[in-house]
């Protein structure tokens, strides 16, 4: 609780010219009175407060203290401040001062105030509980009347359940009527399960060469050519059986493909396969467990959108993985990314939202550029102590709170290198007391340089 003090001098208030209260603080400002000998007779008394809007507040004075009412600190500017002591007929008061209410910069959605309890309000409390006791016998009499009328309405259900019956003879006709309807209705689902059954069929066939064209891309070792051409049309193709193919070209995948799932059992490299690529939007690639590298996979790939990459834990190489894929949106990794050639991985990936899975930097050697012009880039995440050289992310002005604290705790300690952050973002998603710790937490603990962009 903070705490001003104000001296009673007969009917002068003294000493309210020697501070200022700061706007919207709530139950946590009161203010102290030290009264002469003149009050010390009055047992009861109170502080009047006048808001810059003309609205009375009377707060009592307990112990020679009353808490300052929000409702007086809304608005910069200034607050009149009054006293009173009374006793039986008889009351004393002071002069009207003013005190100064200084600007806060508490927002909006955090005043979260009730009104304020003012000495009537308590009188009124007080009264009711004493009427209370005043009336109690009243109180009980209407007790007991209302224990009859429960009674009595107790009885009247009684008498409506039994009166049940022809609502329950209408409900089972309704019912009956239900069962008509349904039956219709499931007559005619089954004929409509017919015509499909009969589409069906018509399709089997095609299902069929399906299966063998899926089992002919299985017995493949190579793609160096087209796995599939698609004619002038725009088409996909779902995860393929490409675990046997050992090693794939850039020319293996037609212009008009758009979507595609690949399985990589049998690759080693897998460098450039979709850069410049013009009508790829969407890629997934699953057990990569033996490739070594995807540099430039997507590099200058102007359509892609969307990544998903599975087992990458011996894969070094990301350089330029999707450098100047100006419309990917997701990147997926199942699991931990532990690369050590990380340069331009993302640059210039001017919508790239989010990057799901964790990085694990402490085999780095080049982080150069990885994160530049990534101004939309919200979620990222990283290993704890395990970012080991500088590292730069200072377009990024996008980044959630929840990045940047994953960004703060991955940071190696004791490396003394430099991070990035732009200052907008790290003002915007941090209040002024945590942007002070967080920065001690990069200089003190971390050990660390910290620049804001």
């Amino acid at each position: 609780m903070i705490k001003y003090d104000l001296t009673l001098e007969k009917q002068r208030l003294i000493g309210a010219d020697k501070f200022s209260i700061a706007a919207n603080a709530n139950e946590t400002v009161c203010l102290c009175f030290h009264f002469d000998r003149s009050w010390r007779r009055f047992d009861s008394k109170a502080a009047v407060f006048r808001n810059s809007v003309s609205e009375y507040y009377i707060i009592e004075i307990v112990a020679d203290r009353a808490k300052v009412p929000w409702e007086v600190l809304t608005h910069q500017g200034e607050f009149e401040l009054s006293v009173i002591g009374f006793e039986n007929e008889k009351v004393i008061t002071s002069d009207k001062v003013e005190i100064l209410v200084s600007e806060s910069l508490l927002p909006e959605e955090y005043k979260t105030f009730s009104p304020s309890e003012v000495l009537f309000d308590r009188f009124k409390r007080e009264c009711i509980a004493q009427a209370y006791l005043d009336y109690e016998d009243e109180i009980n009499e209407l007790k007991k009347a209302h224990t009859i009328e429960k009674m009595n309405l107790n009885a009247q259900i009684i008498e409506a359940n039994e009166r049940t019956d022809d609502i329950e003879k209408a409900k089972n006709q309704e019912i009956t009527q239900i069962n008509i309807i349904h039956q219709k209705q499931t007559e005619q689902l089954n004929r409509q399960i017919t015509e499909l059954s009969q589409t069906v069929e018509e399709y089997k066939e095609k299902a069929y060469n399906w299966d063998l064209i899926d089992k002919a891309i299985g017995m493949k070792t190579s793609a160096s050519t087209a796995l599939w051409q698609g004619g002038r049309e725009k088409y996909s193709l779902p995860m393929l059986n490409t675990s046997s193919i050992s090693n794939f070209s850039v020319t293996g995948f037609s212009t008009n493909l758009t979507e595609i799932g690949l399985d990589l059992s049998s690759v080693k490299t897998f460098s450039g396969i979709f850069a410049s690529a013009k009508s790829i939007t969407r890629v997934e690639l699953k057990n990569g467990h033996n490739v070594s590298s995807y540099a430039n996979l997507f590099e200058n790939c102007k359509t892609i959108k969307h990544i998903t990459i599975g087992n990458i834990s011996n894969c070094s190489n990301l350089s330029c993985f999707a450098n100047e894929a100006t419309s990917l949106q997701t990147v997926t990794f199942s699991g931990n990314v532990e690369a050590s050639l990380l340069e331009k991985a993302f640059s210039n990936c001017l919508v790239l939202r989010e990057i799901n899975g964790l990085f694990d930097l402490q085999y780095a050697t080049n982080l150069n550029m990885m994160f530049q012009n990534c101004s939309s880039l919200k979620e990222v995440r990283f290993v704890e102590d395990t970012i080991n050289m500088s590292i730069d992310f200072g377009s990024c002005v996008s980044l959630s709170k929840e990045s940047l604290i994953s960004i703060f705790k991955g940071l190696k300690t004791g490396i003394g290198d430099l991070l990035t952050i732009p200052s907008y973002t790290f003002e915007t998603q941090f209040t002024p007391e945590e942007r002070e710790e967080w920065t001690s937490y990069i200089y003190d603990v971390k050990e660390w340089e910290f620049v804001l962009n």
